[in-house]
């Protein structure tokens, strides 16, 4: 199936729109997640509050001074409607002045004699307590001018406060008006806005630009030095020392990945020739064995039948140990590739590397890492196989578990003779074995070090007459001290 194109665009070009996008994204959050609006309501019943304040004032001073000539004058005695009216008029705020039993008494407006006891913010208010509620109100009128002073918001703040004079709750103020809406505001704003946004859309550009061309330049020296190292060219890597000077510190790490991919690949070339060479010495003599035995019974027809099973014998172990060596050559190259990884309770692959040793000891606890169950068995079962075969017909082997931080592994201690130091730095190298006669093809413990190495872990030895250990340490999933 054809794949769709996908649209490739210059790093400028993406750069220059990623940076308008996020240059917009203020504002399309400060509307769209409802922010503006919710600060334009709080700023209104900020304003409803302070309002609510004042008129209080206005209020109890006009009824003290109504009871000092009518004594047990109420706010139902007090003519307010004129200066009521002013305020709004200045305010945009609509002022309801109630009894105790929640009746209007005084209004900016005409609702005279309404009851309004049984709203939330009057029930709060006459228990002595402010409250506010917003209600949602009609649309308003298409066409309005966003410069106007109507104002276009879909819902309207209530704000009722107690009066109360000398201890005693004479009334409740109720003041409503409408917030203004986001884009209301933001259209009144525009004014001092536009020289910012015009400044902030020109350096965005302009800083786009700028590290397109900073990016692109590093870049382009690096994908020309990759080109030319993929090649083969490997001396290309001295020309990443410009891109190695960059101010960029992505620029600088992507630079030093290459050069340490380089230089990997480097030791890898390095690896596969002396590789090569090993597994051509190893594989030389039993072929030439094998060919030398082949000629003399095919040229030597009377051979006795003793000498010619021998002849036989010797061919059948050294085909034995090609196929020893095949199959730990692949175990090998499989063990590098550290594919397949799993989460692996240790403590399982040892104790089943142990069941074919009966008389291995098992102790401690292991914890749990990421890994190939089948790799991971590998490894203490050839360390355990050459504890057993090399320590000698009375050897004590015992596997300690154990758990530090966020490492975990098992140690593989045996009471043999120890190794000599001369054979101590080379024994997980690859084809090194002190056993060639037997069945050893000295890639045990080279596959064991591989294995740990493909883990992100390692495997260590000490030595000495009456104690050998081999210590393998893994990275430990969900680790902590135990």
């Amino acid at each position: 199936m054809k794949r769709p194109a996908r649209i490739v665009l210059p790093l400028r070009t993406a750069l220059v729109g990623s940076h308008l996008v996020v240059l917009a994204l203020p504002w399309m959050a400060l509307v769209g997640t409802g922010a503006l609006g919710w600060d334009l309501v709080h700023q209104t019943r900020q304003d409803l509050t302070h309002q609510a304040a004042a008129l209080s004032v206005l209020v109890t001073d006009e009824l003290e001074e109504a009871r000092a000539l009518t004594p047990g004058a109420t706010v139902g005695d007090l003519s307010l409607g004129s200066k009521l009216e002013r305020v709004r008029e200045r305010t945009l705020a609509g002022i309801r002045l109630l009894d105790p039993q929640g009746v209007v008494v005084a209004s900016s407006g005409s609702e005279l004699g309404e009851d309004l006891s049984g709203r939330l913010e009057v029930v709060e208010a006459l228990r002595g307590l402010p409250a506010t509620v917003l209600r949602p109100r009609d649309p308003p009128e298409r066409g309005q001018p966003l410069s106007g002073p109507s104002r276009r918001a879909r819902v309207r703040v209530f704000t009722a406060v107690p009066v109360v004079h000398a201890d005693e709750l004479v009334g409740v103020l109720v003041l409503s008006r409408t917030p203004r809406e986001e884009l209301q505001a933001l259209y009144q704003m525009a004014p001092r806005l536009w020289w910012g946004a015009l400044l902030c859309l020109l350096l965005t550009v302009g800083l786009s630009v700028y590290l397109g061309y900073r990016f692109s330049r590093s870049l382009k020296v690096l994908a020309g030095t990759s080109h030319r190292i993929a090649g083969g060219e490997m001396r290309a890597v001295e020309a990443l020392e410009l891109a190695s000077r960059s101010h960029l510190a992505e620029v600088r790490e992507l630079s030093q990945a290459v050069a340490i991919m380089t230089a990997q690949l480097r030791e890898r070339l390095a690896y596969i020739t002396e590789f090569a060479g090993n597994v051509s010495h190893e594989f030389k003599t039993p072929i030439s064995t094998l060919r030398g035995t082949v000629e003399l019974l095919r040229d030597d027809r009377e051979m006795p039948a003793d000498q010619r099973e021998r002849f036989l014998d010797n061919a059948w172990q050294d085909l034995a140990r090609m196929e020893r060596l095949v199959s730990g050559l692949l175990a090998l190259a499989k063990a590098e590739e550290a594919s397949g990884h799993v989460e692996v309770r240790l403590q399982d692959v040892v104790e089943a590397a142990a069941e074919r040793h009966p008389r291995t000891v098992v102790e401690g606890e292991a914890g749990s890492v990421r890994g190939a169950p089948e790799q991971l068995e590998a490894v203490a079962g050839n360390l355990l196989e050459n504890a057993w075969q090399h320590g000698g017909a009375e050897v004590s082997v015992a596997v300690v578990c154990w758990c530090e931080g966020d490492t975990t592994g098992f140690d593989v201690i045996d009471d043999g003779p120890g190794i000599s130091s001369g054979n101590l730095d080379h024994i997980f190298d690859r084809f090194f074995t002190t056993d060639r006669a037997g069945t050893g093809t000295g890639l045990g413990l080279a596959l064991a070090r591989a294995v740990c190495r493909a883990h992100g872990g390692s495997i260590a030895v000490e030595s000495r007459p009456g104690r050998t250990c081999f210590r393998v340490e893994l990275p430990r999933v969900g680790g902590g001290a135990v």
